[in-house]
């Protein structure tokens, strides 16, 4: 997994908001972005910077885990779950449309954490 060598504003907030799968994770998840980007000397926190991210993760969310049945699965020759069991660059290319707020590199680390916790673990 290649992985943003640099903390950024939406790499830190995705990473955060990927371990969210019911309400009551919001409010914590959303108390970790303010101390991570604190931490890293980012810019302040802004709810709909977090909503819009957000967004993002359940579209990938309900993307992956349709597995086979994604229009960006294409099973490697792997017997076990794999990284290039999805078109990574399709995805970011798609993705890359309809998010236009995100800049590509920290999309293709997006993309990457969001395979490895929604497919492979």
């Amino acid at each position: 997994m290649k992985q943003t060598s640099k903390q950024t504003y939406d790499y830190i907030c995705f990473s955060d908001l990927a371990y969210e799968f019911d309400s009551s994770d919001l409010k914590e998840a959303e108390k970790k972005i303010k101390r991570r980007l604190k931490y890293y000397k980012l810019d302040n926190y802004e709810q709909e910077r977090i909503e819009y991210i957000r967004e993002l993760k359940n579209d990938l969310y309900k993307e992956i885990s349709l597995q086979s049945k994604s229009k960006y699965f294409n099973k490697s020759n792997s017997k076990y779950a794999d990284f290039t069991d999805f078109n990574v660059e399709k995805m970011k290319s798609d993705y890359m449309k309809k998010y236009k707020e995100i800049n590509s590199s920290d999309m293709y680390g997006i993309l990457n954490f969001a395979i490895y916790l929604y497919h492979l673990r």
